[in-house]
């Protein structure tokens, strides 16, 4: 059997005469290579759907912290991509992680925390497959917060929340501060990191010039910005409320006309406790810093905003001497903790033990903003940097 078939060309019809056996053929040979096609395209789809699924899963959540404002827990985190939400898990000493809560946000308040418990937490970020499976990131770092019982939070949360950006955040000439260079910005005011901060952090090199990125306020913090924020996170759980970031020279005193706690001139401070706020008096320095502790040898550990970045520095001892406890604490503690931390200029001279005044919160009786129960009053600087980071061990 033939068919036959005509094919119009300009004026003339041409005659194809092919025999049905060879069309067979041909549709046969058509429908062998679609079903190659679909099966490579579905290959490719099948095989991309692994890939961000296993790459999703070798991610983790950066930038926890928590924070307590009374009994209620704040814990934060920097979004990751390709997250459809987020879970958060959280044990006190007797119990196991459990997951309390899931989300959309980067931020939760727990509320009613029971006081004088630690609590300790992790997030899990989460996506969702086509078939609706659900996978999941590796569990962030932990964190650990103390709900008080007296006072506003804890000193050791002061602390925990001082080390939060440490060996991720820059210092920013005019960073936490608002456009108009009067009061604070909108990082400063806010519950948590920000991720511009890491953002802007991670492909800085080891030269890093602050003086190359003066006023670009959302990309890191300069000193006062760096207390300011610091206190805004264990004063409040919610973003956008008054802020308290002031000149470096008068952050100590506002505070203490705040009610915060007691105010010492410079030349009249006796010892240093683990929290106090040590503001300039000089023109000299003009910088405003967080004590973590005094060593045997009175140098003192601080946590601080300064060029290149937010980090842990000691200071040399009353005598001079540059290889102080204090020094030799803070490049042990960065070197181990923060190892992708490229900037390692960590001590800091005899200014810092006479140029400054100082602000130490109340920590008892009912005007207490934040009480001490682990009773860091009483400890070395060695002491409270162990308890500090003894949860990352």
């Amino acid at each position: 059997m033939h068919k036959v078939i005509y094919i119009k060309r300009k004026d003339a019809h041409i005659s194809m005469t092919i025999r049905k056996k060879d069309c067979d053929h041909a549709h046969s040979y058509l429908h062998i290579m679609l079903t190659i096609l679909i099966v490579c395209i579905m290959s490719i789809l099948i095989n991309s759907n692994a890939t961000a699924k296993t790459s999703f899963n070798k991610k983790k959540v950066n930038g926890i912290m928590s924070t307590t404002v009374y009994d209620d827990v704040v814990v934060t985190w920097e979004g990751l991509k390709d997250a459809k939400g987020y879970e958060i898990y959280e044990r006190t000493e007797e119990d196991s992680f459990t997951c309390v809560k899931r989300t959309a946000s980067c931020k939760a308040v727990l509320k009613n925390r029971i006081p004088g418990k630690d609590y300790q937490y992790y997030v899990l970020a989460y996506n969702m497959s086509d078939n609706g499976s659900m996978g999941y990131c590796k569990p962030s770092d932990k964190v650990e917060t103390t709900v008080p019982v007296t006072g506003r939070s804890t000193v050791k949360n002061l602390l925990r929340t001082a080390l939060a950006p440490v060996g991720n955040t820059m210092y920013v000439w005019g960073g936490g501060w608002n456009k108009a260079d009067t009061a604070a910005g909108k990082e400063a005011k806010r519950t948590g990191l920000s991720a511009s901060w890491r953002n802007f952090a991670k492909d800085k090199k080891s030269g890093y010039d602050y003086n190359n990125y003066r006023y670009l306020i959302h990309k890191g913090l300069d000193c006062s910005g760096y207390v300011g924020w610091c206190v805004y996170n264990i004063m409040n759980t919610a973003n956008g409320k008054k802020g308290y970031v002031y000149k470096a020279s008068k952050q100590a005193k506002n505070f203490s006309d705040m009610g915060f706690g007691e105010y010492i001139p410079a030349g009249k401070i006796k010892d240093y406790k683990p929290g106090d706020i040590m503001s300039s008096t000089c023109s000299c320095c003009g910088h405003v810093w967080i004590v973590v502790g005094q060593c045997d040898d009175k140098s003192l550990v601080l946590i601080h905003a300064s060029a290149p970045g937010v980090q842990i520095s000691g200071t040399v001892t009353p005598s001079g001497k540059r290889n102080s406890e204090a020094y030799r604490l803070a490049k042990k503690y960065m070197k181990k903790y923060y190892k992708g931390w490229k900037y390692p200029a960590m001590l800091k001279g005899s200014p810092y033990l006479t140029h400054y005044s100082q602000m130490r919160w109340n920590t008892e009786g009912d005007d207490a903003i934040l009480s001490d129960p682990d009773g860091y009053y009483d400890m070395s600087a060695k002491e409270v940097l162990e308890d500090l980071f003894s949860i990352y061990d």
